[in-house]
């Protein structure tokens, strides 16, 4: 992993080293004997409690964990918690020197007892309940720098593990200490529970989803293609996953015409990562994630407007998305072959830009002609779909932030899912239900296939003659580089940045998703042995 090295001052006042005037000729130096009084206490709980307005007589109830932490400190947290309303589903408390261990204690809202899996919502409302309580509970506590959270499994240590990891995180890597805004890293345990696999489980998914969080939000001047390289061979390489690195050259003997014209707009060169994950008998067919890279989109000649460049260093978010989900695959050594698909590139507005009405040739035979050069992602996707089928994949997926139109139609709530086979798609779904990151099926239909094939100088267009529709003209582009075999596609630009509203437990910035959903897709369908 590339490191920039930061100057670390530490500063002292002169004050500290005089000596100070004193009438006495001799002060005898005390001692303390008592190491209790000299003990800092620095750790801290996250408890919950549930609250139904709907229940006559005491409507708030003490989860399992919490009831057993109040008869120990007799009685005191719940006689300061009826002083205080009691919170609700995302509220918190927060209570001091309760017991001698723990200095501070958050109690978080975790709303009625009774949610279970929403058919409407198409959501474990249990589950997200969960995230937002240890979520809400340990960022609560991070404002008095601890060096420990002990957090309690409110039932599901999974979905516990998942909330706390992803609430504490923060991006702060090239903020000198003195601005740190909380310390960097804090230790999340297990409180009062034994689930210690479904614990550590939660904690690799929020930490794969940290990790694509991470790439995301680095510097486009220092997380380049070619360092985006040498990280995956930093991070992966330590755990078996074999990465091989390709250059421009070897993708134009390829035929990758889309990518080879994307690459060249930039002085960085552009290259094409290949991750493998061996988990499975090497003679198994792998599953093929393919994830946009582009480590900054400046539109090329079809310009961005300002508002959006300012996010557009998240552009690769779909490579980071594969990479973790790799590597969080290695970690919990799932019994699968894994072949990882990252064309890196930049995408600036030079003399070799791609031009409006362009035309360039992908591996299949078919011409492509460019009519937006904006819409770059798209191309390399057509040139890694052709590419993947050397590799007979039991399945594809490919994620990338590719139409900003979802931000106007789905907001934050879910990303726009394309899908060729019906069985792949019901996996999926259900895997985002019990994640949270919810997923929203699009139109693979005909009437956008017909816009990108109306073309007169090639045999399809990267987009269609209007700007409406444009994600479902994405999916239909893709569409024809897809042979017969089970395919899904993941727009992801309307959740790749959240303004912290969206899920109390994200904090303003990038967010890695769908990386957790990926996971729990590749989990249930070896749970059912579909892999």
């Amino acid at each position: 992993m590339l490191r920039f090295p930061y100057s670390k001052y530490c500063i002292r006042r002169i004050s500290e080293f005089r000596n100070h005037p004193t009438d006495c000729a001799y002060i005898k130096p005390r001692k303390l004997f008592d190491p209790k009084v000299c003990a800092v206490r620095d750790k801290g709980l996250v408890l919950g409690v549930y609250y139904n307005e709907n229940v006559q007589g005491e409507a708030a109830i003490l989860t399992a964990s919490a009831q057993k932490y109040d008869s120990e400190t007799k009685g005191k947290l719940w006689k300061q918690l009826k002083l205080t309303p009691i919170p609700r589903l995302g509220d918190y408390r927060i209570f001091y020197d309760l017991d001698p261990v723990y200095a501070y204690v958050a109690v978080a809202g975790l709303g009625t007892e009774c949610l279970a899996f929403n058919n409407i919502e198409n959501l474990d409302e249990r589950k997200e309940a969960i995230r937002v309580a240890a979520g809400v509970g340990s960022n609560a506590l991070l404002q008095f720098k601890p060096s420990q959270i002990h957090v309690e499994s409110f039932g599901n240590a999974e979905a516990a593990a998942e909330g706390s990891n992803l609430a504490v995180w923060k991006f702060q890597e090239y903020k000198s200490p003195k601005h740190q805004q909380v310390v960097p890293k804090c230790n999340v345990e297990l409180f009062d529970d034994c689930d210690l696999f479904g614990w550590n489980v939660g904690k690799v998914k929020a930490e794969s989803q940290n990790l694509a969080r991470y790439l995301q939000e680095m510097p486009p001047n220092i997380l380049t293609p070619t360092s985006f390289a040498k990280l995956a061979v930093d991070l992966l390489c330590e755990l078996d996953i074999n990465v091989d690195v390709k250059t421009k050259g070897w993708a134009a003997s390829h035929e990758m015409g889309g990518f080879v014209a994307i690459g060249k707009s930039s002085i960085q060169p552009p290259l094409y990562v290949e991750i493998s994950y061996y988990g499975a008998h090497e003679c198994s067919r792998p599953i093929v994630l393919i994830g946009k890279g582009v480590t900054f989109d400046s539109g090329s000649l079809d310009l961005k407007p300002r508002k959006d460049l300012q996010f557009m260093k998240g552009d690769m978010a779909g490579a980071a998305c594969v990479l973790a989900i790799t590597r969080a695959a290695a970690l919990l050594k799932l019994p699968i072959n894994i072949r990882g698909i990252l064309p890196l590139c930049e995408l600036m507005p030079n003399g070799k830009s791609p031009k409006f009405g362009d035309v360039v040739y992908c591996a299949n035979g078919k011409s492509i002609h460019i009519r937006l050069p904006s819409r770059e992602g798209r191309l390399l996707v057509a040139d890694s779909l052709v590419y993947a089928r050397n590799y007979w994949p039991k399945f594809v997926i490919d994620i990338g932030t590719m139409s900003k139109e979802l931000v106007y139609t789905l907001g934050g709530a879910a990303c726009g899912c394309y899908s060729n086979s019906e069985e792949l798609y019901k996996y999926i779904e259900n895997a985002s239900s019990q994640t949270g990151d919810r997923i929203w099926r699009m139109p693979l239909w005909k009437f956008y296939e017909e816009r990108i094939k109306d073309c007169d100088m090639a045999d399809v267009a990267n987009t269609a003659r209007h700007i409406y529709g444009d994600s479902p003209n994405c999916a239909a582009f893709l569409k024809q580089f897809i042979c017969d075999g089970k395919w899904v596609h993941l727009d992801t630009y309307n959740v790749a940045f959240t303004k912290g509203y969206d899920f109390p437990y994200l904090n303003r910035g990038m967010t890695g998703r769908p990386t957790r959903t990926v996971i729990e897709l590749i989990y249930q369908m070896l749970s059912d042995s579909k892999l």
